[in-house]
């Protein structure tokens, strides 16, 4: 498996996201751009975002409100369904693309 580049949240571009539409493995290899570490300083901090983030959505609807929060989303996800072995199931496709464009808007 090949090691995904890191890209520092300031270095963000548009065309580095997945485009609408895309499959799900251009999600996950893009949610490997992000390393966790570096901005929350703990993988567990960047989780309890993530999950707190997710858990919000379900009930509200309401996406996170930076990027790099939106990318510890990501990245999280990205885990998830590797750990489960198979893709997102349609909410977790809806979540990630909602996401993703959450962040497009944030970049542009």
């Amino acid at each position: 498996m090949s090691t995904a580049t890191l890209i520092p949240t300031p270095h963000l571009r548009v065309e580095d996201l997945p485009a609408p539409g895309s499959e799900w493995s251009e999600y996950a290899s893009f949610a490997s751009t992000f390393d966790p570490e570096q901005r929350y300083r703990s993988v567990d901090v960047a989780s309890e975002v993530a999950n707190w983030a997710f858990s919000r959505w379900q009930k509200n609807g309401r996406l996170p409100e930076s990027v790099d929060e939106i990318r510890a989303c990501l990245y999280f996800e990205q885990r998830r369904w590797r750990f489960i072995g198979h893709e997102p199931n349609p909410e977790g496709m809806r979540w990630v693309q909602a996401l993703v464009a959450e962040m497009r808007r944030h970049i542009r």
